[in-house]
């Protein structure tokens, strides 16, 4: 019978994911001519026994084989830490499953948002033009109305039940480390086992790597605008409860996700009928779109490995090494890698472990949004290029201006290359005002045509001692009856833009010190009998 070779592999690299975890071990092995069984134990059992991967690499030596076992522990407290483990996993499934359900709550208003926007601008035109009425509009409207709400309502219930979920998933883990701390060794482990065959005495290098469950990480950001440069500290936050402590070795993080559906994404024929409720259909369409978690797959390596059956991994494509303090981006299937430029330590304690990924200098462009039929304010606002070559995903973000706390805000996906805004607080030193100016009804016959002319007035005024970019938004009313005519008579200076919904725009540029007013009137023609809402 071969002697068994039990093999020392410390973890030598990480790779982590946004639910998961790629583990990379590393060992030397001695041989002599002919076959070696080589064993590594003691793997945790939150590995994926489908995802284990072996390569060995030395002269003339091939790798024969691999198999995947599961192992129980022999201590007395076994029963009790395996009752444990699998009250965490199915915890973890109950905080899968809503997270599933939330996701394909999130898909359905957004077909309800996207669905919106295209029905309001074409619904009201075509009440302008007879061809739908009041009731038409009204009955849209009340149908969006009651989906959104209703889909908020369970993403409200979803979230509730959803941190209850992992309160309980948080102390079964606890409970368990607690349990296996005690037994002294896992209750259950993963062993692998691979025959070499050697054509000399030689020395071979064997590295394993599998994934895991119970390791996530997310993006946190500090954003520091000074002049009309933006300062991006891109900060990961890594949280593991896999079983098993990692060193301070190479980390990388990936980008890559899990999508709504389990396979490509299929057109199906969009049907309308009479009478249809809208929340049926897009509970119907939510339904449809909702699948099963899929797992990230890293590209294959280009080495001599065994496969087990049904793989679910293959082991990523080498990285080049990153600057210092900042994490280069590499590409793996659909997503991003990024290297870590300093080995970090990961116990598997479930705490946060944050680390640097990037630090960016992105340029800036400064203006004032004012909305004062909103609010008497006008906001600075920073717009920015992403000119970097890394992926900005969702996360938390504080904002600091010229070194002051500024407040907190959320960043969501931002790629290379593409814009986004920021939210910089109120600037007193802008004053603005909007007021009333002119409100008149005339006098009609019987049957005849009566006009309400309305007409308002904005005072803008810089108080700083430099130049200042405000963009102003006001709107007029738009008609939502065929017979109900609103036209914008005059405007003073003329908006930069009026959108088919009445929004308007103007684009003002002031000195220090300077002011400016936008005057602007609108008229309401409307049958006499008729009565107006909405003014």
């Amino acid at each position: 019978m071969e002697q068994r070779t039990g093999l020392d592999a410390p973890i030598t690299a990480v790779t982590v994911f946004r639910d998961g975890a790629r583990v990379v071990r590393t060992g030397m092995v001695d041989t002599e001519p002919g076959l070696r069984p080589v064993v590594i134990g003691d793997l945790p059992a939150s590995a994926d026994p489908a995802s284990v991967r072996v390569a060995a690499r030395g002269r003339d030596v091939a790798l024969l084989n691999v198999e995947v076992h599961r192992g129980y522990g022999a201590d007395p407290l076994r029963d009790e830490v395996t009752r444990l483990r699998s009250e965490a996993e199915r915890s973890r499934d109950a905080v899968q499953e809503l997270d599933d359900e939330d996701a394909a709550e999130q898909a359905g208003l957004g077909f309800i948002g996207h669905l919106s926007e295209a029905a309001a601008g074409a619904l009201a035109r075509a009440v302008s033009f007879g061809r739908a009425g009041q009731d038409d509009l009204v009955q849209m409207a009340g149908h969006l109305s009651a989906s959104t709400a209703s889909a908020l309502g369970r993403r409200r219930e979803i979230s509730v039940r959803r941190r209850a979920a992992h309160r309980e998933l948080q102390a079964a883990e606890q409970r368990l480390a607690d349990a296996e701390r005690k037994a002294g060794r896992p209750a259950e482990f993963i062993e692998v086992s691979a025959m070499l065959e050697a054509g000399a005495a030689t020395r071979a290098e064997v590295e394993l790597s599998y994934h895991v469950s119970g390791a996530s990480w997310r993006p946190l950001y500090d954003l520091g605008l000074a002049g009309e440069r933006l300062t991006v500290s891109y900060l990961a936050e890594v949280v593991q409860r896999t079983g098993e402590d990692w060193p301070a070795v190479e980390l990388v993080l990936s980008t890559t996700r899990r999508g709504v559906h389990q396979t490509l994404p299929e057109l199906r024929p969009w049907y309308v009928g009479r009478a249809t409720p809208v929340r049926q259909h897009f509970r119907a369409t939510a339904a449809s779109m909702a699948g099963g978690p899929m797992l990230p797959q890293p590209g294959a390596e280009e080495l001599l490995s065994a496969t087990v059956p049904n793989p679910a991994f293959a082991p990523a494509a080498p990285v080049p090494q990153a600057a210092p303090l900042t994490a280069e981006a590499g590409e793996t299937g659909a997503g991003l890698i990024y290297r870590v430029p300093r080995p970090l330590a990961v116990p598997a304690d479930g705490g946060p472990h944050k680390t640097m990924v990037a630090r960016l200098e992105l340029d800036t462009v400064l203006d004032h949004l004012a909305v004062p039929v909103l609010a008497p304010e006008a906001y600075l606002r920073a717009t920015v290029t992403n000119g970097s070559s890394l992926l900005l995903l969702p996360g938390p973000a504080r904002v600091f201006n010229d070194g002051q706390f500024v407040g907190e805000t959320a960043l969501e996906t931002v790629a290379a290359g593409e814009e986004f805004e920021l939210q910089l607080g109120v600037d007193d030193q802008i004053r603005v005002e909007r007021e009333l100016r002119r409100r008149s009804t005339s006098k009609a016959v019987i049957g005849g045509t009566r006009t309400i002319d309305i007409g308002y007035e904005i005072r803008v005024q810089n108080h700083r001692a430099g130049k200042a970019r405000i963009s102003v938004h006001d709107h007029i009313p738009v008609s939502a009856d065929g017979e109900i005519k609103v036209r914008l008579r005059e405007a003073s200076p003329d908006p930069a833009a009026h959108s088919d919904l009445g929004e308007l725009t103007w684009q003002l540029e002031l000195d220090g010190g300077q002011a400016q007013t936008i005057r602007y009137r609108f008229t309401v023609e409307h049958p006499a009998q008729v009565t107006i809402t909405g003014l």
